[in-house]
């Protein structure tokens, strides 16, 4: 049985690994599309950073998060966004198409998960770019704190990052298996958009009591780029209790990993195939 759970896992690897490849020969081609994306997301992303600015001007702190940390925190989402914009969005948006016109058909036939391989088929190279304007975000930030991160602290990050791309993915799944049952979930789409644009605009601490656990547990995107933030800074990463962060945030994710998995599961016992 082990046997058979490796082999489907490095099976699944292997098609993911091929499919990045396939993507990046095409957008080889498109590298006007790239860089006119590449223009407009960077200046969403160092305008909501000269937001942050202007609030600082007439106060100190918001709930402890000086200017500098709240740059590092936009800078944080825009490595998020930039991840998993390359990595899965633009597969993941195509899944209610994929089942209204029936093209979800292909892939159930293919030794291959179909999830995996809806996610991973647009795999889009050129958002990887946004990680250098995240980088000088969150450089400039740390260095205007005089903050000196140990090594094991940047490696908390980079695991808490991880760890959030997962949780989208999750969220982004769970916003769409609606469309084995609907034909038309555009206003579940809005509400994800506002949710996303919500959680970019107020640092995570800022949520205090129902607020937290709305938007930290029951709609978590509020965890996003505050946990990362939080973990790099201390609180559960190094100078804090480790439970005190990671615990809630592996217990999120893990809910929302099962969650999303068995929404799947039971959309793809619904489905009919092309013209059902």
């Amino acid at each position: 049985m082990i046997a058979a759970m490796r082999d489907t896992v490095l099976r699944n690897l292997r098609s993911v690994a091929a499919l990045a490849v396939a993507r990046l020969a095409r957008q080889a081609s498109e590298a006007g599309s790239f860089w006119a994306g590449f223009i407009i997301d960077t200046m969403v992303f160092f305008i909501q950073a000269a937001v942050f600015w202007v609030i600082y001007l007439n106060v100190d702190d918001i709930g402890g998060w000086d200017k500098w940390c709240c740059v590092f925190f936009v800078g944080t989402f825009t490595f998020v966004d930039g991840l998993w914009m390359s990595l899965y969005f633009f597969g993941l948006v195509g899944i209610p198409e994929a089942i209204q016109t029936g093209r979800l058909d292909l892939y159930l036939t293919k030794p291959f998960d179909p999830l995996l391989h809806l996610a991973f088929e647009r795999f889009n190279p050129g958002s990887l770019f946004l990680a250098l304007p995240a980088l000088c975000l969150v450089v400039v930030s740390t260095a205007a704190m005089g903050w000196r991160p140990s090594i094991a602290s940047i490696l908390a990050y980079a695991a808490a990052l991880l760890l959030m791309l997962v949780l989208v993915f999750d969220l982004m799944v769970l916003a769409r298996v609606p469309a084995f049952r609907f034909r038309r979930i555009e206003a579940v789409g809005a509400m994800e958009n506002t949710l996303v644009e919500f959680a970019m605009r107020v640092p995570g601490s800022a949520y205090r009591g129902w607020l937290k656990l709305l938007f930290r547990v029951i709609l978590p995107y509020g965890l996003i780029a505050a946990f990362p933030t939080e973990v790099f800074f201390g609180d559960g990463g190094g100078g804090g209790p480790l439970w005190a962060s990671w615990a809630p945030a592996l217990g999120v994710t893990a809910a929302f990993t099962a969650l999303a998995r068995a929404a799947w599961e039971r959309g793809l016992a619904r489905y009919e195939g092309a013209g059902g």
